[in-house]
């Protein structure tokens, strides 16, 4: 499923405002990016793509997962799975019809439309990465999943470490 080359789309598409794509009963195809770090794939990821699905009759998911370099840069650490482990993860979910490994990380708006949740990123040149495609009305805003995220998995984890600790001490004791 993973292209390393982004000009290489398995769909045709032509750019269409999301009130367009609203206001058409057509069943034609719809093409949506959305990209994230997707780090410790969880429900929370797996639903983001389901409500993309669910936007449209037709909608064909193109996923872009951040390079473990472009995390460091603009997230200040890396994450906890690698960028090959994390795109073989988001390739088995069966809502992603194609992905990509380090897309841009802040994407243009001659680049795609763009699906993700409200909280964006800052840029170099804005607090909000996702603003032009909001102004252009290109941008599907889908919801966060409610106490899941990969940083609660991480913060369950660090409070569990020492119960986590002992348990695998137990294991290798067996």
């Amino acid at each position: 499923m993973n292209t390393d080359d982004f000009s290489f789309s398995k769909c045709e598409w032509k750019p269409r405002t999301l009130t367009e794509l609203f206001a058409s009963d057509s069943k034609e195809l719809v093409r949506i990016y959305a990209d994230g770090v997707y780090d410790l794939f969880h429900p929370g990821h797996v639903e983001q793509f389901k409500q993309v699905k669910a936007a449209f009759p037709n909608v064909y998911l193109i996923i872009g997962v951040c390079s473990d370099v472009d995390t460091l840069k603009y997230k200040g650490c890396l994450p906890v799975m690698n960028e090959g482990e994390r795109l073989k993860m988001i390739d088995q979910c069966r809502y992603v019809d194609e992905s990509y490994i380090s897309p841009p990380f802040f994407p243009t708006i001659d680049f795609v439309n763009i699906a993700h949740d409200s909280l964006p990123y800052n840029s170099p040149t804005t607090d909000d990465c996702y603003a032009i495609f909001k102004a252009c009305d290109r941008f599907l805003e889908t919801q966060r999943t409610p106490a899941i995220s990969t940083t609660s998995l991480l913060n369950r984890i660090i409070n569990d470490l020492e119960r986590y600790k002992k348990r695998q001490i137990i294991r290798t004791n067996v």
